[in-house]
C-alpha cells in the first residue's frame, strides 16, 4: 500500500500528515515552528541598513544586503523541512509527497528539495492553508 505525506506548510510554521488511503483523514505525524518567521521588522536589525563613506568626498551611502534577514529565515526553515522530509524518505515511510505552501514559500521548498526528493512529489498545491482542517487536507487528497 503506497503512504502518502502531506506537508502544509508557510514560512511560519509546518504541519506534516501522513495518508494511508484517500478515502481515510490523514494523521499529523509532525508540526514545525519557524520562530524567525515571526519576528517584526524592527527587531530583526534590518530596520536601517549598513553604512558606508563614498571614497571621494563625505558622502555615506546604505549597504543593501543581498538578501534580507527574513529571505534567509525563510530559506533555513526550507531546509529544516527538507532536511525532515529527506529523512523520511531515506527510511521509506512514504512514496508519495504532497506540498501545500503559498507560492513563495513552495518556491523556497522546491529550491531546497534536491533531485531525489522531488521527484517524490505529485503534487503541489499553491495555497496558504497551515490552518487546515484534518477533513480539507483529505478533500484535497481526493481531489
Amino acid at each position: 500500500m503506497d503512504k502518502t505525506w502531506i506537508l502544509v506548510a508557510d514560512r511560519v510554521g509546518a504541519r506534516l500528515f501522513e495518508s494511508l488511503d484517500a478515502a481515510v483523514p490523514p494523521v499529523e505525524i509532525a508540526s514545525f515552528v519557524n520562530p524567525a518567521g515571526h519576528t517584526p521588522a524592527g527587531s530583526r536589525g534590518d530596520a536601517r541598513p549598513p553604512r558606508t563613506m563614498e571614497s571621494m568626498g563625505g558622502a555615506r551611502h546604505a549597504i543593501e544586503p543581498h538578501t534580507t534577514p527574513m529571505e534567509k529565515a525563510t530559506r533555513e526553515f526550507a531546509r529544516e523541512l527538507r532536511d525532515a522530509l529527506e529523512a523520511g524518505r531515506l527510511d521509506h515511510r512514504f512514496d508519495h509527497l504532497m506540498l501545500i505552501a503559498p507560492p513563495r514559500f513552495l518556491g523556497a521548498l522546491r529550491a531546497e528539495l534536491g533531485k531525489q526528493l522531488a521527484r517524490c512529489v505529485t503534487r503541489e498545491i499553491e495555497r496558504d492553508q497551515l490552518d487546515m482542517t484534518v477533513q480539507e487536507i483529505a478533500a484535497q487528497l481526493r481531489g
